[in-house]
């Protein structure tokens, strides 16, 4: 069974990059090695807990003087796999420029639903929030982003009710999806639908295309410029439901990069958007 007009082996190829990347396993061997060095050699604490779940916790990467920016990762893999420690490598620069970085982590489909994923990641903002403090960060210069799945959570927080949460009714200088995906409709017909088990009422309800419009927020959307057309199309139709509600969100799009190279391109500084993150989250 296919959707939109595409037939089953059609959504496959359009949802799952693994499909138009053959080269999948040589970034990702990239990232590791790469995330590795930058373990060895930056100041970090790992496995910060932040909720009761197993996976429940982030590394965080401190700047070396206090009252510091602070950036929120989140990871992507379709919410049922990968994980923080392979994504250190996005936090070297930043941290360089005087950023502190967290890389978060939470639990994988099939043990948790894509909303529970939802609750920890704001479990992990609130715990930010409350104790970034402690790790050179200044909570109310805070930004998020978040890669592929990550870039689903990062909509969701920005839609979240912070202020019956934390006090504060908009706790983000910015918000940065990456490569997201903000109607899952169409994952309910993907192989990925086995771990994620999405039904057409919690598809719905975990779909930033259908969440309240965080007006108050300032945001940029990314994607790499040789991605399906479907992962452009996504970024592309979220920006305008938001400017629909009036928040005029940019859609960057990364020459030449996929999937996966389109965080390089990114979050490194030799990469074509590094500049352009910069700008957005101060």
């Amino acid at each position: 069974m296919g959707w939109g007009g595409f037939t089953e082996a059609e959504v496959e190829w359009q949802y799952n990059p693994r499909e138009t990347v053959p080269d999948f396993a040589d970034h990702f061997a990239r990232f590791v090695a790469a995330s590795d060095d930058v373990r060895a050699k930056l100041d970090h604490q790992s496995d910060v807990r932040f909720g009761p779940g197993p996976k429940e916790t982030f590394d965080v990467f401190p700047a070396g003087s206090p009252d510091a920016p602070v950036h929120v990762f989140f990871h992507g893999g379709y919410w049922r796999s990968q994980d923080k420690k392979d994504y250190a490598f996005i936090v070297r620069d930043l941290v360089a420029d005087g950023y502190t970085v967290v890389c978060a982590n939470y639990d994988l489909c099939p043990d948790v639903k894509v909303e529970d994923i939802t609750a920890q990641a704001i479990r992990c903002i609130k715990y930010v929030y409350e104790h970034i403090g402690d790790f050179n960060g200044d909570r109310d210069r805070l930004s998020i982003s978040g890669h592929s799945a990550g870039g689903q959570i990062v909509a969701r927080l920005a839609a979240h009710d912070w202020e019956n949460e934390i006090g504060d009714a908009t706790p983000f200088n910015a918000v940065v999806p990456v490569s997201g995906v903000f109607d899952l409709e169409p994952l309910r017909f993907t192989s990925m639908n086995t771990d994620i088990r999405l039904t057409e009422d919690s598809a719905a309800d975990n779909s930033p295309m259908l969440d309240a419009v965080p007006v108050g927020a300032r945001m940029m959307l990314v994607v790499g410029a040789v991605e399906t057309p479907e992962f452009v199309r996504q970024s592309q139709a979220y920006a305008a439901y938001c400017a629909k509600a009036g928040l005029i969100v940019p859609v960057h799009q990364a020459w030449g990069a996929n999937h996966f190279t389109v965080l390089e391109e990114l979050y490194l500084r030799d990469g074509a958007l590094y500049g352009n993150l910069k700008r957005m989250i101060g």
